[in-house]
């Protein structure tokens, strides 16, 4: 048996080789699929994920000294119908350029996530290097949850004569389009399945032509609320109109971050001439997560 060591530039299949490993063909890795969580193996490379229900893989632990992997890199493909989360090992963390770093990393159905060691043996020993999906819109029936509302039917609410009281628009006529069930028609509340920033725009009319004597508003406010039910309640923005008659259209759109399952309504409050009720018709809201 003999074993040779050379210094400068190895060549395979060709007799000058430009970097310190030259490969004059093909080359090719280890491709394993799995449909659990488990471990990820120091011969691992490339891992799809196809399980139906949501799966953890841990990175291999940090090595001191010898046998220490700086620059090992792992592809992670979900071809699954069900959420993946990468993560370290430990207390180990993952370099996301967030710049704590962050415990795993969440792959949807249909991304890809490429990662590399750094060498290091405590805090950040992974980087993150791409996540990214591999058609052109993320995926809106897992994580990214979407739902579009509208009705036409009228709501009566009960109208202020004095501080402002804020109600719930509800949308009985039910869902055009409700992935993960996020949102109620019945309470008009969206509810964050998962952690993230998400975008909102709702609009309504205030339409008192149906209410007996049809009195004009004094002044109307539409609002997007996160956490309703709490005290005081979050107005995260607001379009408020002075004498704006008998009817008036008002439109509301905001970007905020949600922990998981808290929520936004769109809800309203008037002041009107006489009486004690007011109308909302033809009231939409849309939701949709943008960014982890």
């Amino acid at each position: 048996m003999f074993a040779y060591s050379q210094t400068g530039n190895i060549g395979i299949n060709t007799p000058d080789p430009g970097s310190q490993l030259t490969v004059n063909g093909s080359f090719a890795a280890t491709y394993r699929s799995v449909s659990a969580s488990g471990s990820v193996g120091t011969n691992d490379y490339y891992i799809a994920y196809n399980g139906n229900s949501n799966g953890t893989l841990t990175l291999p632990s940090a090595i001191s000294g010898a046998g220490n992997f700086i620059g090992r890199t792992y592809h992670f493909k979900n071809t699954g119908a069900a959420q993946l989360s990468i993560t370290a090992d430990g207390t180990e963390l993952i370099d996301n350029q967030s710049g704590a770093g962050v415990a795993s990393i969440d792959v949807p159905p249909g991304y890809y996530a490429f990662f590399i060691s750094k060498g290091a043996t405590t805090g950040t020993t992974w980087e993150l290097i791409l996540l990214s999906n591999s058609g052109n819109l993320p995926p809106i029936a897992s994580t990214y949850a979407f739902s579009t509302v509208s009705t036409t039917t009228r709501q009566s609410l009960t109208a202020s004569n004095g501080p402002f009281i804020t109600q719930e628009i509800n949308y009985p006529q039910g869902t055009v389009l409700n992935t993960n069930n996020a949102l109620n028609t019945g309470n008009g509340r969206f509810t964050a399945p998962t952690s993230g920033f998400y975008m909102f725009y709702g609009s309504t009319q205030f339409d008192n032509g149906s209410v007996p004597g049809a009195p004009a508003f004094a002044w109307a406010v539409l609002y997007l609320i996160k956490n309703y039910s709490t005290t005081p309640n979050n107005i995260l923005v607001q379009s408020y109109k002075a004498n704006p008659g008998t009817l008036s259209g008002a439109n509301v759109s905001c970007i905020t971050h949600l922990n998981a399952g808290e929520t936004v309504t769109m809800g309203s409050a008037a002041a009107v001439a006489s009486g004690t009720i007011y109308q909302v018709v033809v009231s939409s809201l849309y939701g949709y997560k943008i960014a982890n």
